[in-house]
């Protein structure tokens, strides 16, 4: 391998390695704890602190993510695990911040990759990323979700203008005041409404920095769970673990979206956030561009 440093500070940078999805019968399973995930061979991709453009967030925590791939021959499978030693699932507070992990893969899977942080103009990439809160979220209305009146309990909730005579029931209880006081709900902002989203993992695009974009139809799904006792078998790590599975088709009719050919050789990209180490937008672990081989 090669190790290559920015300012004194080590890029994730080595020789090229190849991800083999292994091609199996039946669907896809999502626990990632389902024996046939045992089977699959690993890789494990080096991560380096995102040091290219501001805010760099060069002292990170996670230092690799263990991965593994499978097709059906419909649908492609990823199982991510990495090393986390608290579980952060909230992003209510303002001094707290998700766990997450990225997969990136250029729409145009011809020709050499785009630029490696976030794709380039004319080099768009499709992003798919998991999200620990959404995880937390997933299946629940505005009304079940965490919110902040439960990571503040004691808040109280003052006079609301046009709130109608006799109350309101939540998540309507600030009546036609939701815009006002509930923006990103009003807006419909998959951020805000979980109603909006349809599984764990947002479908996304960008094609350079400062323009990630969330796709109009989201074709991702994912499962994740965090182990604080290092109890997970065949992750790679003793200690605290998030395992993550993600699943989408092979082709899709979206333009937005990478597409897989059976026998492809498609870049592949990854990104982790510990949320206890403050990282969060720009400031995680990345990788280079590698490559995953579809049977």
């Amino acid at each position: 391998g090669i190790m290559l440093t920015i300012g004194q500070v080590p890029l994730a940078v080595s020789q090229p390695v190849t991800i083999p999805v292994k091609a199996i019968k039946g669907a896809i399973p999502m626990d990632g704890a389902n024996p046939i995930w045992e089977g699959v061979p690993g890789v494990i991709i080096p991560l380096s602190g995102q040091t290219i453009t501001t805010p760099m967030h060069p002292n990170i925590s996670v230092k690799s993510v263990f991965v593994k791939a499978v097709s059906n021959g419909k649908d492609l499978g990823l199982r991510l695990d990495w090393s986390d030693q608290t579980k952060n699932d909230t992003a209510i507070g303002p001094q707290d911040f998700r766990d997450q992990v990225a997969i990136m893969f250029p729409v145009n899977t011809a020709g050499a990759p785009p630029f490696q942080c976030m794709g380039q103009s004319g080099g768009t990439v499709n992003i798919w990323r998991w999200n620990a809160e959404w995880q937390k979220d997933l299946g629940k209305d505005s009304a079940g979700i965490w919110d902040v009146d439960d990571q503040y309990p004691g808040i109280f909730w003052d006079y609301y203008f046009e709130e109608p005579a006799g109350g309101v029931t939540y998540p309507d209880r600030i009546g036609r005041s939701l815009g006002p006081f509930n923006s990103g709900i009003w807006s419909g902002n998959i951020m805000s409404d979980p109603t909006l989203r349809v599984s764990s993992v947002e479908d996304l695009n960008a094609n350079g920095f400062s323009t990630l974009t969330t796709q109009a139809h989201q074709d991702v799904i994912g499962n994740g769970v965090w182990e604080p006792s290092g109890s997970l078998k065949g992750g790679g790590y003793t200690g605290p673990t998030w395992r993550v599975v993600v699943k989408r088709s092979l082709e899709t009719g979206d333009a937005n979206d990478t597409q897989f050919k059976a026998g492809a050789s498609v870049p592949i990209a990854f990104a982790v956030w510990d949320g206890s180490n403050i990282e969060r937008n720009g400031m995680k672990s990345l990788s280079t561009w590698f490559t995953l081989k579809l049977p």
